[in-house]
């Protein structure tokens, strides 16, 4: 197959540039926030362990920790899949509402991101993964 027909088969990212259409980008922060998330909500993990199967859940939570220091974690860019748009997109939402109850302040992590920037992080992973209606 021609670097012509990949092309056409796979349209360029606007927002990342030599990328496929689709790409997103996960921050060292949104690693670290939605890492968090499967450590403070576990009983959310195992229901999207269930949903998306055991393999596969244990794969996309080793992708956000491929270091022990959260600070040398890099960034990560992919098209995710459907599943991966519901097992992030989920716990985005769930630890973001645990975060509200809980009315965590910036002495509560040990990570070195603030509160806030869990936050942010959290909210583009849900604005980005919410599914779109054409």
């Amino acid at each position: 197959m021609g670097q012509k027909q990949i092309n056409r088969m796979f349209r360029e990212s606007k927002e990342f540039p030599g990328s496929v259409e689709g790409t997103i980008k996960f921050s060292q922060e949104t690693c670290c926030a939605l890492d968090r998330g499967f450590e403070k909500n576990p009983e959310v993990a195992r229901d999207l362990a269930k949903i998306v199967g055991e393999e596969k859940a244990k794969l996309f939570k080793d992708v956000l920790i491929n270091t022990f220091k959260p600070s040398s974690r890099p960034e990560m860019k992919f098209v995710p899949s459907e599943e991966m748009q519901i097992f992030y997109g989920q716990m985005a939402k769930r630890e973001l509402k645990r975060i509200e109850e809980q009315e965590e302040n910036d002495g509560d992590l040990s990570c070195g991101h603030s509160v806030k920037e869990h936050r942010l992080a959290l909210m583009s992973v849900v604005e980005n993964l919410e599914p779109k209606i054409n």
